[in-house]
């Protein structure tokens, strides 16, 4: 008797209260559940766990316990082989799953997973070793370095399985399939299987049917199954050999490894290839930085050592000099706000000139082409590590639909390309979504730039409150860094409540694949973040003081606002980093240690040492987890590149803190999570497009802070252009009182005083008060002509830099190799007599009958050999052309 369908959770419980009318049902159900408790008493286990499931043994609602059975009966009979366990205490049930390998074949055909196919004969030793590589001192020991491939793969199919059969492990089969991709396999089963009904034959969900209650993550997401993951590895040696957790933690994990290349070829054997990507990058990326770190600190040193020969620096902290004058309040109220002295901004100039000598013009060049650089030479390795780890066309041809989309989505349309139904989104039904997922990204970005406004009104209203008395520096600094820390509060606490809502629109959305869901919320959440981390530097570097008639708008320093953007980019960028490394330490070891007191491991389950049950009371690996790591590093990524004019030891500072991600990543994915789907990638996904968008705005707004922020152009017309060039003007000696304006200001008592300020404007009693002079204009075209030559010169550079080969040669040989053998072995099919009958009717467009008799299909190709030996007859005879 076939099972009836069930389309809810409710529908279960009536079938649980009402399991006289399923007698059939029950019948499979007591032999399982009688099958499991004996395997539970059996002292041995599996000898391959793929997968483990996690639920609680007292289930307080009945219906759960039977969707429980029916899924587990379900796997059993869609293939898999499932060993029930339980904790000391009884209170926790772990169910062990292994996939046979024949059962893996299958799953691996329906998804187009590759093998082994044929060896690979190119020159294995082809790819020239990374510089740095060379030295034997970073080098990783020899028992984990990346091997070559030594094959070529292809999708595997059933019907050249002698193709296959050359390269499987004749000892062991089931070790044929490397460990990660058994995971997957037996993901693929877990996400499709249902647990609404009985099922009396395989049946593994493809969306084509209308049951909803189906996967292992809506069970997790009910609460029904409290856990399901991977085995991690034992640490420690097997068969005389260490495990590549042991290898991973012996010389990856530990912070003595920290200038050793990353074991990236048994990271992506453990972890696969989507985690194994992000540790590529990321090595890759701190690498990269090195140099860029040496001529920063270069810089920044150059700066610091001639700071005591800068005659404008020394003029404006010389409080018996020109330091002595008095400057105009730094707010439109002059009666609340106070008048201040030149020298008291001496600290805000020592750091422009630090940060804003002679030598940073060059390496904001610099920093540009490097940016372009990092990019192309990322491709081609990154081509590389494709071909490789197998997955140079995974997105195009191999990525499985989202068991998720199956799900929700219950309108079908026959795909254009291969004939077949799926599920399908109207594009007006998908338009609408994205309509609404847009208007809530952009509220959030609108409640960031309202928050930046307050910020700003937070700055202009402290220094208000400040008494008069009080010593400018003091109020400035004291500003500077109460702003950039609330800033840096409000930044942190809104990523947290934005990062909960991206998600929840993205699923709204309904994307068909990974790589198409993880792209959407990856562009919500950098719009967002790049809003949230850049908006108050962006107002600091470009429109702070520059409009002197909103009251709401703080002036800047006489030293500028370079300054102040300095110290801004300098908290925000270190604190982040600090925050977040002192988190992902304390935060797992924390977490960890309470699921371990609150599941009884420290009082009743000490001599419980599984490996399923420590795995358990690890934190859970989310979609989120690595997301969050590639958005840390981008967004460090845009601090060096947008913002290195203002802030040299940026890459510096990104360096030591990326030598540090890295060890603190490992020790956190080895020891502290649960070991992660090991899911396939073909490359950093849509990262690599947001970096190299950031690349190409970092031109734009580092020739921007040069030309409009710092002081190099007015520097260069007070030399050049204003004045004849003498020994005076080349050491900037009348370079202050060339920058100030001056303003007759009411201190209060029909007393009136005159104060100076920082500007290009007529004096107060010339009759064009308060106009812009030529000075200014001559400033302003030097500017605009600065910028178009700096961009233009540093994007023919770029240009020149995109001729380099995304894909190196020796890399598309082995593409075109491996294609060639793929074909070649699909066209040594040797098919049946069944098909090769209908595989010449196809040939003639007859149409096929599936159940044609055997006599019937003997006749038509006996009418068949009969027509070709009259044709052949006719063209003997010269009748018709051959």
């Amino acid at each position: 008797m076939k099972s009836k369908h069930l389309t809810n959770a409710e529908d279960t419980a009536q079938l649980y209260s009402s399991n006289n009318n399923h007698e059939d049902e029950m019948t499979l159900l007591k032999s399982f559940i009688d099958k499991t408790e004996i395997t539970n008493n059996c002292e041995e286990t599996l000898d391959i766990i793929d997968f483990v499931l996690v639920y609680q043994k007292d289930q307080r609602d009945p219906k759960s316990q039977l969707m429980i059975d029916y899924y587990l009966k379900n796997l059993e009979t869609n293939g898999l082989e499932i060993q029930i366990k339980k904790s000391n205490d009884e209170k926790l049930v772990f169910v062990l799953i292994k996939i046979p390998f024949e059962k893996a074949l299958e799953i691996a055909e329906k998804i187009k997973h590759k093998l082994p196919i044929e060896i690979n004969d190119l020159d294995k030793d082809q790819f020239k070793e990374s510089f740095w590589y060379k030295f034997e001192s970073l080098r990783p020991p020899e028992i984990i370095r990346e091997k070559k491939r030594s094959y070529f793969t292809a999708p595997y199919n059933s019907s050249i399985r002698s193709k296959f059969e050359r390269f499987f492990d004749k000892e062991n089969v089931d070790i044929t399939i490397a460990t990660k991709d058994r995971c997957l396999l037996t993901y693929e089963i877990l996400s499709r299987t249902t647990y609404s009904k009985v099922l009396d034959e395989p049946v593994i969900f493809s969306g084509m049917a209308n049951d909803r209650n189906i996967g292992i993550d809506r069970l997790v997401a009910q609460g029904i199954f409290l856990a399901s993951y991977p085995l991690h590895e034992s640490y420690g040696m097997v068969d005389g050999k260490k495990t590549d957790r042991q290898l991973m933690w012996e010389y990856w994990a530990k912070p003595k490894n920290w200038a050793i290349y990353q074991p990236i070829y048994i990271i992506r054997q453990y972890f696969g290839e989507k985690l194994a990507f992000y540790f590529a990058w990321l090595g890759f990326y701190t690498t990269w930085l090195l140099l860029p770190s040496i001529i920063g600190l270069f810089v920044f040193l150059y700066g610091a050592i001639t700071l005591v020969w800068d005659r404008p620096t020394n003029k404006i902290c010389d409080p018996k000099g020109l330091g002595n004058l008095t400057m105009c309040p730094l707010c439109d109220n002059e009666l609340t706000c106070q008048k201040w002295k030149l020298s008291d901004s001496c600290f805000y100039s020592k750091v422009s000139y630090i940060v804003d000598n002679p030598f940073t013009v060059f390496f904001s060049v610099f920093m540009a082409v490097w940016t372009v650089l990092f990019i192309e030479f990322w491709k081609r390795e990154q081509s590389k590590l494709q071909f490789e780890w197998d997955v140079i066309d995974f997105e195009k041809k191999n990525e499985p639909i989202r068991p998720e989309f199956e799900l929700k989505v219950n309108t079908k349309r026959k795909n254009p390309v291969t004939g077949e139904e799926e599920p399908y989104v109207p594009f007006m039904k998908r338009l609408s979504r994205y309509f609404v997922s847009f208007s809530m990204v952009l509220l959030m970005v609108c409640l960031v730039l309202a928050l930046v406004v307050g910020v700003i009104v937070y700055r202009v209203s402290l220094i208000m409150a400040f008494p008069k008395d009080t010593d400018q520096t003091w109020v400035s600094l004291m500003t500077s860094v109460s702003a950039a820390c609330i800033n840096l509060f409000l930044i942190i606490i809104l990523s947290r409540f934005y990062s909960w809502l991206a998600v929840k629109l993205t699923d709204f959305e309904y994307h068909k694949t990974d790589s198409k869901y993880e792209n959407s919320l990856t562009i919500k959440m950098y719009l967002f973040q790049f809003v949230n981390f850049y908006a108050s530097i962006f107002y600091i570097a470009f429109f702070k003081g520059r409009f002197r008639k909103t009251k709401l708008m703080e002036m800047c320093n006489q030293s500028g606002c370079l300054s102040e953007l300095c110290i801004q980019l300098a908290i925000i960028m270190i604190g982040k980093q600090i925050l977040n490394n002192v988190q992902e330490v304390i935060y797992p070891l924390a977490q960890n240690y309470w699921n371990r007191h609150s599941s009884g491991d420290s009082k009743n389950n000490k001599k419980d040492k599984k490996r399923w049950f420590d795995d358990y009371n690890l934190m859970s690996w989310t979609n989120l987890t690595l997301f969050d790591e590639y958005l840390e590093m981008v967004i460090q990524y845009g601090f060096i590149t947008l913002f290195v004019v203002a802030f040299p030891l940026a890459p510096l500072f990104a360096f030591l803190n990326n030598v540090l991600e890295i060890r603190i990543d490992a020790f956190k994915v080895l020891t502290q999570l649960k070991r992660p789907l090991p899911k396939k990638a073909q490359d950093i996904g849509i990262w690599l497009t947001i970096l190299n968008t950031i690349s190409k705005l970092g031109v734009i707004t580092n020739g921007l802070i040069i030309a409009f922020t710092s002081e190099f152009i007015p520097k260069l017309v007070y030399r050049f252009v204003e004045f004849v060039e003498t020994e005076e003007i080349v050491n900037l000696e009348g370079y202050v009182s060339y920058t100030l304006s001056k303003k007759l200001i009411d201190i209060g008592n029909n007393n009136t005083i005159v104060c100076y300020y920082r500007d290009f404007r007529e004096p107060y009693d010339s009759e064009d008060k308060f106009e812009y002079t030529k000075t200014y204009y001559y400033v302003l075209v030097a500017r605009l002509a600065f910028l178009v030559l700096f961009e233009h010169i540093v994007f023919l550079i770029v240009t020149v830099m995109h001729w380099i080969p995304d894909v190196p040669k020796i890399i598309q040989d082995q593409i075109e190799r491996e294609n060639l053998i793929t074909q070649r072995a699909l066209w040594e099919i040797k098919p049946d007599n069944k098909s090769q009958s209908n595989m010449n009717l196809s040939k003639l467009c007859l149409p096929i009958v599936n159940e044609t008799s055997q006599e019937s299909q003997t006749n038509i190709e006996n009418e068949l050999t009969e027509s070709r030996k009259n044709e052949e007859t006719l063209v003997a005879n010269g009748q018709i052309a051959q």
